[in-house]
Parts: structure tokens; C-alpha cells; sequence
């Protein structure tokens, strides 16, 4: 994983005039999935609305300069440290609950998924749940072209919608989960040479269809996997997994938070 890649992103969103943020509908999901849950709380990366979700958070995330400028600040029972989330240093059954938004999806599918699970269910003490929200691919998946006709007749309201649309439909075109960021912006580049009529058609600020140009030359690889895909990875150590809908806003339908247990076992 390439923390370069999460700082550009991280910068160009914060820089729009309408700042990316994580939905309020989506903070309470997270909030309300874990309040019986007792105890000091995992949170891999340093999503905003997250890193304060309770005043017992240990944020982990593997870049020092993110830790730096976008945690809010360590207290007596909250802090952050930097980490690999499928290395964490922490102690077995040091957290009761574990929290994340597209963790997996970070990840390649199925075996760095697979081996991010297996070091969550140690650090989980039994009983303990794990809340990360996952970006689903639909099982009839879109083609780019039906994902472009949409985009230009301004049926998308979102640029976000938009580009993880066109992710997934190049994913599904070819039969692989997994894709590089660049050959998304490849795609991009290719399907919409003129991005003023995308961005007039879409009701979007040019600047925030120029966001795609993180994606190029990144190393960063993103998965998006179907909801049966996702179950197939979890190790026996959870149990009860299931998907959560959460939230009205756009492509709620793909963003659904996934939930389990660690097994008391």
C-alpha cells in the first residue's frame, strides 16, 4: 500500500470547495454498531468522523505525516500510532471493538483481506466486533459504457458515485476484482477526453473531476469485490457476519457496513 497515494487524495479532497467528509448517517451507523461494546476501540486509518467517534479510540495508520496532521490529538485513553493494520503492535484481546471505512477495499482480494482479518480476530477480545464499511460490487455489475451514458446525461449527482461506478464496471469487464488505480484513470482518460462537458453534463466542480489525477502513476491497488466474495475470506475465528445497509445517499446500496464477532472460543 502506498501512503503517498493517501496523501495526494487526502490533499486534493481537502482542497475542494466542497470538502469530502464522511456522511453524519454514516457516523451514527458506526457509533451505533458498537456502543455495547465496552472498552477501547481499534480504528485503522484516520477517517474524519471516525477519529473521534469515542474518547477510547487508538487510531492506527501506516503513514507518520497523516498521524502527524490529521489525528486530532492524543489524550489519556485515545491516541495514534503508526502501524500496518495487518501488522498492528498491540496486545491480543487489547480492543473491544474494531472500526474502519474501505479497509478491505485497500487491500487486494482475497489474501490481503484475508490476512487482515486474521490479525483483527487476535486483537479483538472474544465477543469483541468488528464495524468496516466495504465497497460491495453489485452481482449484475454495470459496463463503462452504460456507466459513461449515465455520467452524461446526468443521472450520477456525485463525482465520488461516479468514478467508484466506473471502478467497479472496469473490475467486472475484467472478470477481477482487483485494479490498479492507474488503469482506472486510464479508463477515464480514454471514455471522457473531455472533461468540462463531464463535469457540465454531471453538475460537478471541474476541480473535483480533476481528482482522478491521483490515480496516475500511483502503485495503489483497490479491490471491490462482491458481498459474497467479501464472506468468503472471513476466518472462522468472527462469527455472524453480515452486511448492514446504512445511509440514503447515493450508492448507499454498494456501500454497506460489514459486521461480525469475534468468536468467544
Amino acid at each position: 500500500m502506498s501512503t503517498s497515494h493517501w496523501d495526494k487524495l487526502y490533499g486534493a479532497w481537502s482542497r475542494l470547495r466542497t470538502p469530502v467528509r464522511l456522511q453524519d448517517e454514516v457516523i451514527a451507523a458506526f457509533a451505533q454498531q458498537i456502543a455495547d461494546r465496552p472498552g477501547p476501540v481499534l480504528l485503522l486509518g484516520l477517517t474524519r468522523g471516525l477519529t473521534d467517534l469515542r474518547p477510547d479510540v487508538v487510531a492506527i495508520d501506516r503513514d507518520e505525516t497523516s498521524v502527524r496532521d490529521r489525528w486530532p490529538g492524543d489524550a489519556t485513553t485515545r491516541r495514534a500510532v503508526v502501524g500496518d493494520w495487518r501488522q498492528p503492535p498491540f496486545a491480543a484481546g487489547a480492543f473491544a471493538a474494531c472500526i474502519g471505512d474501505g479497509i478491505p477495499n485497500a487491500l487486494q482480494h482475497p489474501d490481503g483481506a484475508a490476512s487482515l482479518y486474521d490479525a483483527l480476530a487476535a486483537l479483538l477480545s472474544p465477543g469483541g466486533r468488528l464495524v468496516c464499511r466495504v465497497f460491495a460490487m453489485p452481482d449484475v455489475p454495470e459496463t463503462v459504457d452504460a456507466v459513461g451514458a449515465a455520467a452524461l446525461q446526468g443521472q450520477i449527482r456525485r463525482f465520488m458515485a461516479f468514478k467508484f461506478r466506473l471502478a467497479m464496471a472496469v473490475c467486472a469487464e475484467r472478470g477481477d476484482p482487483n485494479i490498479a488505480v492507474q488503469a482506472i484513470h486510464d479508463a477515464f482518460e480514454a471514455a471522457f477526453p473531455d472533461r468540462n462537458r463531464l463535469a457540465a453534463a454531471g453538475g460537478w466542480d471541474r476541480a473535483e473531476v480533476d481528482t482522478i489525477d491521483v490515480y496516475r502513476s500511483s502503485p495503489q491497488v483497490y479491490s471491490f469485490p462482491t458481498r459474497q466474495q467479501c464472506l468468503s475470506v472471513i476466518p472462522a475465528a468472527f462469527t455472524d457476519a453480515r452486511f448492514v445497509a446504512v445511509g440514503t445517499f447515493e450508492l448507499a446500496e454498494r456501500y454497506p457496513l460489514l459486521v461480525m464477532e469475534r468468536s468467544s472460543y
